[in-house]
């Protein structure tokens, strides 16, 4: 009777649990829906043909949205890149900003500045899932503006040096390796550089497009203040820079070679980003163009002040600072831009680098490159890794963009006009200082 009375009991006071268990299911609400909006741009930042540009977004919203049902993205399709700044612009002048949103490096320092870009620092000194010592230093500083973590990088993209090898060849010339400098750069473009057909003009030539700025990053300068309010254009690195740089430009008697001079093999060396190397290296890009020499890429030359490194160029992606969803967008920032699986389709379906380390540097990277630039090429997953690990340091500032282009004009006024790079140089950078501090 006493077991009876117990199991009737144990199961009155289960009913009762599991009543009160119901009535708090009915009676909670249920966790909130949430909409962010994601803004972006067709194509890519590179300029080179990319029929998957929203595959990777696609992608990575479907996982998210997966892993985080109550979440939901939304994004605008069909924005060209050349329109897409001053249709982020529109949008924040509206109130409308999108809640997470690509960010040109032309637009950065901008945006960054008047305060359309929030502040990550607290997200990313909080969250135990997310450190900064993931990516290359140079490509997470790409989104730091005085102290301040306004982006973090999505896709990054190095310069290397393109070799036309059927040209050194044919003129017993060793193909440079990833160690040479700029004696060894001069001196194989004087000896290509002539006039082959005897009609008193220079038809083939060492080097196209290679601008004073590269060889200020290969020779260890660094051309503005962390501040952004002085120039040091008057640093003996730089000016040995500046130096090189015309001298190089004068090997071709001022006659400056083109694209058409360059597509045609008639050109040994160019500067050229990665991303256009990967989209014309494999069939069909490299039988439309390119088509009459063999050709790869190495690092470009070291100045003797300097390392054998680039620039790197990035596409970044950053937070609005008046998101009302302040979590909900940082996960799915991190879900763009520091996912390892999201990261390692940008070798499958983009032209671009990972900025994470242990991505680019990984045997996947490898063998995708293998796949689509063949397993003859000097660009493996270990040189860009050492670029990336060596990747010239851009400081970035609101003028930036602007102070560069009246510099590159001054430059070639300077090459063109035999100039006393001494006397002009300090003459330069009194202007640009001024132009920094208006």
């Amino acid at each position: 009777m006493k077991q009876r009375l117990s199991y009737i009991k144990a199961g009155i006071i289960l009913l009762i649990v599991l009543c009160w268990s119901l009535f708090f299911l009915i009676r909670l609400p249920k966790e909130k829906e949430v909409t962010i909006t994601f803004g972006m741009f067709a194509g890519n930042q590179w300029d080179v043909p990319n029929d998957d540009c929203y595959k990777i977004i696609d992608e990575a919203i479907h996982e998210f949205e997966t892993e985080y049902p109550n979440v939901k993205v939304e994004y605008v399709s069909g924005i060209l890149k050349e329109d897409y700044s001053e249709w982020i612009s529109e949008l924040a002048l509206k109130g409308k900003l999108p809640d997470v949103f690509m960010v040109l490096p032309e637009d950065f320092s901008t945006f960054s500045s008047i305060g359309m870009l929030k502040d990550l620092n607290a997200m990313t000194e909080s969250d135990d899932s997310f450190d900064s010592e993931d990516y290359y230093s140079g490509c997470y500083k790409a989104g730091n503006l005085n102290g301040v973590q306004y982006a973090l990088p999505y896709e990054s993209v190095p310069t290397l040096m393109f070799v036309n090898q059927t040209l050194l060849k044919a003129e017993n010339i060793e193909i440079p390796d990833d160690e040479w400098t700029w004696d060894e750069f001069y001196d194989i473009c004087r000896k290509l550089t002539r006039d082959t057909d005897g009609d008193g003009r220079i038809d083939r030539f060492g080097v196209y497009d290679y601008s004073w700025e590269d060889s200020v990053y290969s020779n260890g300068g660094n051309l503005f203040s962390e501040d952004g309010s002085t120039c040091r254009l008057t640093s003996e690195a730089i000016q040995n820079a500046v130096l090189f740089s015309k001298k190089i430009y004068q090997l071709s008697g001022y006659q400056s070679p083109s694209s058409d001079d360059f597509d045609t093999g008639k050109i040994a060396f160019r500067p050229m980003k990665f991303s256009e190397f990967r989209a014309y290296k494999p069939y069909p890009y490299k039988i439309k163009k390119y088509s009459n020499f063999q050709w790869d890429c190495i690092r470009l030359p070291a100045g003797p002040d300097g390392e054998n490194m680039s620039y790197v160029d990035h596409l970044l992606i950053g937070i609005s600072n008046r998101t009302k969803h302040e979590k909900q967008a940082w996960e799915f920032l991190k879900k763009l831009t520091y996912d390892t699986k999201t990261q390692k389709k940008l070798f499958r379906y983009s032209q671009g680098v990972s900025p994470l380390k242990n991505v680019t540097n990984s045997s996947d990277a490898e063998k995708i490159l293998e796949e689509n630039l063949g397993k003859d090429t000097g660009v493996k997953a270990s040189l860009l890794n050492e670029i990336l690990e060596d990747a010239a340091k851009t400081v970035q500032f609101q003028k930036y963009n602007d102070v560069i282009d009246y510099m590159d004009g001054e430059m070639l006024k300077l090459f063109m006009e035999d100039g006393d790079v001494d006397e002009e140089i300090p003459k330069l950078k009194r202007k640009i200082d001024k132009m920094l501090n208006e």
